[in-house]
């Protein structure tokens, strides 16, 4: 599956990686989270001491420009 087709299928919503984060925004992992932490990125989900994924939804919508922070 494409970029271009994972943005265009809204139904989808899983969990991604850091690896898939940084290829659909082009923003690293650092930057990622300095922009969380400012409220201008959607939050990582810790699932444990080296897994941290993100939303696929809250990425696309961020993509977007749809996303809110809560």
């Amino acid at each position: 599956m494409s970029k271009d087709e994972l943005l265009l299928e809204p139904e989808i919503d899983r969990m991604i990686k850091e690896g898939e984060c940084k290829w659909l925004t082009s923003i690293g992992p650092s930057t990622r989270h300095y922009m969380a932490k400012m409220g201008r990125f959607p939050k990582r989900y810790v699932y444990g001491p080296k897994t941290k994924l993100y939303r696929l939804s809250e990425i696309q919508a961020w993509i977007k420009g749809t996303w809110k922070s809560e």
